[in-house]
């Protein structure tokens, strides 16, 4: 095929497919003409139909209701609340007839559509009526209702009766069976603005509480309230009566409600409200604090709205509400008070409501609240009284305290004075920025309360308010009065300003005839009276006035048993930290009287003071003053650790008994400041007749080994006039002034330091041994240690001065007797060591050792060189008592001297050598001795026991030399002086008989009286050698000793030429003697008819006496004889004498 059929080919299928287009299209235009014309009638059906039907329902309204009843059948009953998924609807809203009417053509389009309902019923899942009403009547605005919004202008129900549940969550729906569904409801938002009447009339509603499981029941409920509109401002006036009845297991619950509003002339509303009493309680599952208020409460108030500021309703201006109250309880604080009656006036006023907040102010014009006994407790026969009572905390124990009988007395006056329950009246304003906000307020308030016995207070207090101070004073105040309690209050908001509190107090309260524990088991204040002032929110101020404190001496010390009683000084307590937990009470206590009371009350365990620290006295006198403050948590347990002490004592005319070493004080003050951590105290007295002053500090904590618990200074004013009346009689031995520190430091666990310290530099000392005028430097010095009142060392023992130079300490070796050891020492001229060694025993002796190299006793013998006036001399004699022993009083102290010198000064200018005594004293006598010498000559003293008695024995090898060494007389040479004899110890006075004998010896330059006698005979001048010399070839003289007279018996002494005889009593304590004697010239010869048997007595009467003999006496003082002689006898031969 060529090109030419092909495209003849190809245009005539093009135009068979044109054509048949072409018919599809015709096909489909018809179609669609026929559909549009179908739409177009229906719509007309549709819309024209229900126009026409409106059109008519319109036009039936307007001629009267129309019942629509017939076309609700076709939807009723109404789900109207849900069920669960697959279960039926728990209700359903069922109306037995509508009708509907709206006169909208006649009265305008914005008239009200009113629908009238009757036999409205609430079904349940199972078709039972739940709720029903009898007849209802709601008008909704047209206009809003042609926008589909529900606008009530008219709303009345008759005869409702419905059921009601609020379940465990508080949450309140229909009581319809089974579960909900949790949906909400499908209702649209009713608006009321546009209300113009609402009328309820025979409602009845019932409400089951599931959260309290009561059933509640609102009958009745009628109200009939108009809005009404003022400046475009809306109100309602009216009235509302409301009654509520709850049913339980507990007491019934009702309520009344009435209230009357009105429109007043002045463009006002003004609504009356009356609630009768109810028992705020029986609502506490609606509001949970109404609890708390089991009183029935009523009230009647004036209430005035006014058309102002910017809201759309008219708010209230003005209010005016009294309340009364009925007996029952109120739960406070803590606390259930027990109210008889009461009633308030309240007055409120509103400012302008503006954008920033709506303000208020109230005015309590007038509360008063009368209390009533609490009940008493079942089972109990007293009422209850929380927290009063015996202490219980502050010594873990139940504590009566130590009554001495006055606090009985107190408690019969307190309980004679009754007084009936108290009253509380109150007053104030209270100020708001926005009521709506209104727990930030601002504003005061005034509160009083009658008179009230400090007992009964505990009831009336509330628990948590102060509950510290509640419980302190309900347990330590337990007699007295509270009058005139007056307390004002500040509120205000916190410091964030977001809720308010109470921001400042004050006021107060007198108290009388108050008994205060102030710290158990200590006895009470009594009779006190107070004032107490509210200082601020923290802290509470009582101050006392009078008032006494018993006192009951017990401790040993006080010296005397019984009680007595301090008077209490003005003082008080501060009670701080109210706004926290816990509170703290500072108790300032004066006490002024007997020291023996201060002392006695210091000594109470319970102040851990003087019981833990015992006095070191006896027997106090005096007056003092004390001050103290203590502080201490007011909580039940109360330790020591938890108070501080701080007090000050002024003590005056102090008189203590066996301070130390058995003395006391007298005349003295004595000011202490005391802690619970110890004591500090500076005084002034006389201390044994001695003026004293004295500071020191006593520690009260426990102390670690080695650390001071005690530490006293006591400096001691020494003159020699207190110093002798103290019983040291130092007046003639010293002058001016001397100063005595003593230092005493108790350590623990270790031994206690006393430090000596004698400053004599302003005194004069003038001792046998040592001088020293005032103005020179002098100091006595010791260290000592003491275990338990015991000297257990001594160290740094020192005295120095004008030539003094002592030092030395003293041992304590266990089992031992103490040794005193001077290792060197000064005193004047003597130097050398010591070790003196005192046992504890009595009975053991005393050692002495003194090991010197020079030994100065020359002013023992001669008296002080600083005083070289001459002293009379005494002219008795005595026999030392040491040797014949002690006739009067018990037996003394053992002692043992050993003693050495190499030079022993018994003048200034004379001394002996070689000295060496040990003497053995057994405290009534010298027992044993010896003595011996080496130079001027030797000689030797010796005492020793001999069985019943004691043998003393002297050897003198060149008595001569003694002699005039002693200064006694030179005109001795020569002769061996040997004495013996014994102490006859079997009789008191030990009485002494001994022998005296010399060998020949030379008496140079001898009396030329005594050379003439010898010369007298022939014998005596052949023999002479030396006309100035006296030669004694004989000397004896027995003695005997005894009371204090010594006897010379047949004394004999002479030569070949010349001879004596000698006899006579010596009275040692009288200085005086009566001596007679004869002299015997030729003494040779004449002595020779003495010795013819049987006529020499007659011849010679006296032994050693002569045929022809001088008789001379004598007599008067020892220092000064008078010498007699009788010439006339040598003319009488032998016995012829002894008659003339």
């Amino acid at each position: 095929m060529d090109g030419s059929g092909q495209g003849e080919a190809q245009g005539g299928a093009m135009r068979g497919r044109s054509e048949a287009a072409r018919d599809t299209s015709a096909r489909k235009s018809a179609a669609s003409r026929r559909v549009l014309k179908g739409v177009i009638w229906t719509a007309t059906a549709l819309v024209g139909v229900p126009l026409l039907a409106a059109g008519g329902l319109m036009a039936a309204m307007m001629a009267g209701p129309v019942n629509i009843s017939p076309l609700l059948r076709f939807v009723l009953p109404v789900r109207i609340v849900g069920g669960v998924k697959g279960q039926p609807p728990r209700g359903r809203l069922d109306i037995g007839h509508a009708s509907l009417r709206w006169t909208g053509l006649l009265d305008g389009f914005g008239s009200p559509v009113r629908l009238e309902l009757r036999d409205v019923t609430i079904l349940d899942a199972t078709g039972r009526v739940a709720d029903r009403i009898d007849a209802g009547a709601i008008a909704l605005d047209a206009f809003p209702l042609f926008h589909g919004r529900l606008a009530i202008t008219d709303f009345s129900l008759t005869g409702a009766h419905l059921a009601l549940r609020r379940d465990a969550q508080g949450s309140v729906d229909l009581d319809l069976p089974g579960q909900p569904s949790g949906g909400k409801g499908g209702f649209p938002d009713i608006d009321v603005r546009h209300l113009r009447r609402l009328a309820l009339a025979g409602t009845h509603v019932v409400l089951v509480d599931d959260h309290d499981h009561r059933t509640w029941t609102v009958d009745p409920l009628d109200v009939a309230l108009t809005p009404v509109v003022v400046k475009h401002r809306h109100g309602l006036v009216g009235s509302i009566t409301a009654g509520v009845a709850g049913e339980s297991a507990g007491a019934p619950v009702t309520a009344h409600l009435a209230a009357q509003g009105s429109l007043t002339s002045a463009g006002t509303l003004h609504w009356h409200v009356a609630l009768d009493p109810l028992t705020p309680s029986g609502f506490a599952s609606f509001a949970p604090q109404l609890a708390a208020a089991r009183a029935p409460v009523g009230l009647t108030g004036d209430v005035t709205l006014t058309a102002a500021g910017r809201s759309w309703s008219m708010l209230p201006s003005d209010a005016l509400v009294n309340i009364a109250l009925g007996a029952g309880e109120i739960d406070a604080v803590g606390s259930t008070l027990y109210p008889a009656e009461g009633n308030a006036a309240l007055h409120m006023t509103f400012g302008d409501r503006t954008a920033t907040g709506w303000p208020a102010h109230l005015d309590v014009r007038a509360l008063s609240v009368q209390l009533r006994e609490p009940p008493v407790p079942a089972g109990s026969g007293t009422p209850s009284s929380p927290d009063v009572g015996p202490d219980m905390g502050m010594s873990g124990s139940v504590s009566a305290g130590k009554s001495d009988g006055t606090t009985k007395n107190v408690a019969s006056h307190e309980a004679a004075v009754s007084f009936p329950p108290p009253q509380l009246t109150a007053s104030g304003s209270f100020d708001w920025g926005n009521v709506a906000n209104v727990g930030l307020m601002s504003g005061a308030a005034d509160l009083a309360l009658t008179p009230v016995s400090f007992t009964e207070l505990g009831k009336y207090w509330p628990a948590l308010a102060a509950k510290g101070a509640r419980r302190w004073v309900g347990r330590n105040i337990t007699a007295g009065t509270v009058r005139n309690t007056q307390v004002h209050l500040k509120i205000g908001p916190d410091a964030a300003g977001r809720v308010s509190g109470l921001t400042g107090i004050s006021g107060g309260l007198d108290a009388e005839g108050m008994e205060i524990h102030w710290l158990r088991p200590i006895a009470p204040l009594h009779d006190v009276d107070a004032h107490l002032d509210i200082t601020s929110l923290s802290t509470l101020t009582l101050s006392f006035s009078h008032g006494w404190q018993p006192a009951t001496r017990t401790i040993k010390a006080v010296g005397t048993t019984g009680s007595g009683r301090l008077t209490v000084l003005p003082g008080g307590m501060v009670i701080s930290d109210l706004d926290r937990k816990d509170q703290t009470g500072a108790i300032t206590i004066g006490l002024a009287g007997d020291l023996r009371d201060h002392v006695a009350l210091l000594s109470e365990p319970r102040l851990h003071i003087l019981s833990r620290h015992p006095l070191p006295f006896t027997h106090p006198q005096g007056s003092g003053v004390v001050h103290f403050t203590l502080t201490l948590p007011l909580i039940s347990k109360v330790s020591t650790d938890d108070m501080t002490l701080d007090g000050h004592a002024h003590l005056t005319h102090v008189s203590l008994e066996h301070v130390a070493m058995g003395r006391g004080v007298g005349g003295g003050t004595l000011d202490a400041d005391v802690t619970m951590h110890g004591m500090k105290f500076v005084g002034a007295g006389a201390f044994s007749h001695i003026p004293a002053d004295v500071k020191g500090e006593v520690l009260f904590d426990s102390a670690s080994r080695g650390q001071m618990i005690d530490h006293i200074v006591t400096n001691l004013h020494l003159t020699p006039d207190n110093v002798t009346a103290a019983g040291v009689p130092v007046a003639p031995y010293m002058s001016g002034r001397g100063e005595m520190k003593v230092d005493y430091a108790a350590i623990k666990d270790a031994d206690d330091q006393l430090m000596l310290d004698l400053d004599l530099a302003d005194a004069g000392v003038h001792i046998p041994l040592w001088n020293k005028e005032t103005g020179h430097a002098a100091t006595v010095h010791a260290d000592l240690l003491l275990d338990g009142g015991n000297v257990v060392a001594a160290t740094g023992v020192r005295a120095k001065g004008p030539d003094l130079n002592v030092s030395g300490e003293a041992h304590f070796p266990v089992g031992q007797p103490p040794e005193l050891v001077i290792p060197t020492f000064q005193i004047g001229r003597s130097t050398g060591s010591a070790t003196l060694t005192i046992p504890a025993l009595a009975m053991q002796p005393v050692s002495v050792k003194v090991r010197a190299q020079t030994l100065d006793l020359s002013p023992l013998v001669e008296g002080s060189p600083e005083k070289p006036e001459p002293v009379k001399q005494s002219t008795t004699l005595h026999v030392p008592e040491a040797a014949s022993g002690r006739v009067q009083g018990p037996p003394g102290r053992p002692w043992l001297i050993d003693a050495t010198a190499d030079q022993l000064y018994y003048r200034h200018d004379r001394m002996l050598g070689g000295v060496k005594a040990v003497i053995d004293h057994n405290g009534v006598r010298v027992d044993r001795m010896k003595l011996s010498i080496t130079e001027p000559t030797v000689a030797k003293v010796e005492i020793l026991p001999l069985g019943d008695s004691r043998r003393l024995t002297a050897d003198v090898p060149d008595f001569g030399v003694l002699l005039s060494h002693l200064s006694i007389t030179d005109m001795v040479v020569g002769g061996h002086a040997r004495f013996e004899g014994r102490f006859d110890d079997t009789k008191e006075t030990a009485p002494f008989r001994g022998n005296l004998r010399l060998s020949p010896f030379t008496i140079q330059h001898a009396p030329g009286a005594l050379l003439v006698a010898r010369s007298l005979s022939i014998y005596g001048w052949l023999n002479s050698k030396d006309t100035s010399r006296f030669e004694v070839t004989r000397f004896e003289m027995p003695v005997t000793f005894a009371d204090g007279v010594m006897h010379i018996h047949d004394g004999r002494a002479g030569n070949g030429a010349l001879g004596a005889t000698l006899e006579g009593p010596v009275n040692l304590d009288t200085g005086t003697l009566a001596l007679s004697g004869t002299i015997v010239p030729s003494f040779a010869i004449n002595t020779i008819p003495g010795e013819i048997p049987a006529l020499g007595k007659l011849l010679s009467p006296e032994k050693g006496g002569g045929l022809l003999a001088v008789k001379f006496t004598l007599d008067g003082k020892v220092d000064k004889p008078d010498f007699a002689v009788s010439p006339l006898t040598i003319l009488l031969p032998g016995v012829l004498r002894n008659l003339f």
